[in-house]
């Protein structure tokens, strides 16, 4: 049996490694992830959230190894396997992550070369990436052998015959969630995030069927299941949506849109544009914020619009949210739609970017580029969707055993209303005020002319479509 190697986390106290663990850990592709932040620049407001994708993994393996020992079962040999199994999944389920984390996504998903990849339904191109280096890297393949590789990815890609396995790794009531609510929280300086992740982790079961085991939990844990997914709720809405985290994340997202299309920086194009071949991935690995921050700021004379907007991250210089306005608040339900509709357009956001930069010159002293006003949409879900996710509800199982969803056992969430999940509309640009009684004013001004640029484009795409189904 391998040895025991302790480490010490701030959120889950003593870690145990393996040998094998320990040596993944120590390879570079392993490493890297030591130069990925968890939240990207959320510490440019949560000053102390600069924790990494390599802290997060270990905790995520820490976690969803307590889960497999408390419910696997079976002979010891047969258990012990599944546990070592389930433990190197979680540990290597975020290897595939680009510089700046989940911003990367956007762009990875943006500029992959869709002839050559072909992502599966609601597939992440950093999941694909994933998968790729956990079959084709080296240093891994000299310390796990190309089966348990490929179980790994089946794994944690869903396809593999173990439910049980599968909803432990990603699923509503997964070891990644229950790793990152705490150390987000932790390192954020808040509290949204806490839930007493003992009683949860006593509380999980199993529900059998006639043909799998699945994760579920008892009905004496209900009231720490909500603790739970109201701490999601709150992380999402206090933390993962604050203002200037969703500001620092577009500037990141429009820097390097700008980088491919306007600069043609060629190195940063080839770091996002996944066309699934190992010259890709061997070059991806070698780059972590850090890297992509220095090649964007530091060689003399590059300039670049790039350039600029990671330098005014740099220097906390950053946009400001100039409009924000919930979808429901467009009176009408035929521009609610529409709208919601064309955001998805890139070609449209462009549109609206051009025409607020015009109106946005007019009212201030100084020009204002249209590559620098941001027209961003998202949506926060409701408490009790987040109760939920792509692989649909937490389980209950109460003491007749008949499993029933949590939303609908809980007393708490039946009363909820499942509609009210909130989509905006934001601007972010870079203007100026003179003190507050400037703001005011020019808010105003701003909330007044964007609502009507907007109105009116969609007013025209309604006008181009009925001319365009008259004919």
């Amino acid at each position: 049996m391998n040895s025991q190697r302790e480490l010490r986390d701030p959120i889950h106290g003593f870690i145990q490694r393996t040998e094998l663990e320990e040596r993944i850990i120590d390879t570079s592709v392993f490493q890297r992830l030591r130069g990925i932040r968890q939240l990207a620049l959320a510490n440019l407001v949560y000053p102390g959230a600069n924790h990494t994708r390599f802290s997060h993994s270990i905790g995520v393996m820490h976690v969803a190894g307590r889960l497999a020992k408390k419910l696997f079962v079976g002979p010891e040999e047969v258990v012990a396997e599944r546990i070592r199994l389930i433990r190197l999944a979680a540990l290597l389920h975020d290897i595939g992550h680009g510089p700046f984390s989940h911003v990367a996504e956007e762009i990875l998903d943006e500029y992959f070369d869709s002839a050559k990849v072909r992502p599966a339904n609601q597939e992440k191109i950093h999941e694909i990436i994933t998968a790729q280096i956990i079959e084709t890297n080296e240093e891994l393949a000299h310390l796990i052998s190309g089966t348990e590789r490929e179980k790994i990815t089946a794994l944690l890609k869903g396809d593999g015959e173990d439910a049980l396995a599968k909803g432990i790794v990603s699923g509503p009531l997964d070891a990644d969630k229950q790793d990152y609510l705490l150390r987000d929280s932790y390192f954020c300086g808040v509290k949204y995030g806490v839930f007493d992740i003992e009683r949860l982790i006593g509380t999980l079961c199993i529900h059998a069927d006639a043909f799998d085991e699945f994760l579920a939990a008892s009905e004496g844990g209900v009231y720490t299941v909500e603790q739970y997914v109201i701490a999601k709720y709150h992380m999402a809405t206090q933390v993962y949506r604050h203002k200037v985290r969703l500001i620092t994340d577009s500037m990141i997202t429009r820097a390097f849109q700008l980088g491919i299309e306007v600069d043609n920086l060629g190195w940063l194009k080839k770091v996002f544009s996944f066309d699934g071949s190992a010259e890709f991935v061997e070059n991806y690995l070698q780059w972590d914020d850090a890297r992509v921050t220095t090649a964007l700021l530091y060689p003399e004379g590059k300039g670049g619009y790039a350039t600029e907007l990671f330098r005014r991250l740099r220097e906390r210089r950053l946009f400001k949210r100039i409009y924000t306005r919930r979808l429901a608040e467009f009176e009408s339900p035929i521009s609610r739609k529409v709208l919601l509709d064309r955001m998805r357009d890139k070609a449209f956001r462009q549109r609206l970017e051009e025409s607020i930069a015009e109106l946005l010159t007019s009212e201030m002293s100084v020009p204002v580029e249209k590559y620098h006003v941001v027209v961003k949409s998202f949506s926060i879900k409701s408490v009790k969707e987040q109760s939920r996710d792509s692989e649909g509800s937490i389980i209950v199982l109460e003491d007749d055993k008949i499993p029933k969803k949590f939303e609908e056992v809980s007393t708490l969430f039946k009363s909820i209303n499942e509609k009210e999940t909130d989509q905006f509309i934001e601007v972010y640009a870079p203007v100026k005020y003179d003190g507050e009684v400037d703001k005011r004013r020019k808010k105003t001004k701003f909330m007044e002319g964007i609502t009507k640029i907007m109105l009116k484009s969609i007013d025209l795409q309604q006008e181009l479509n009925y001319n365009s189904s008259a004919k």
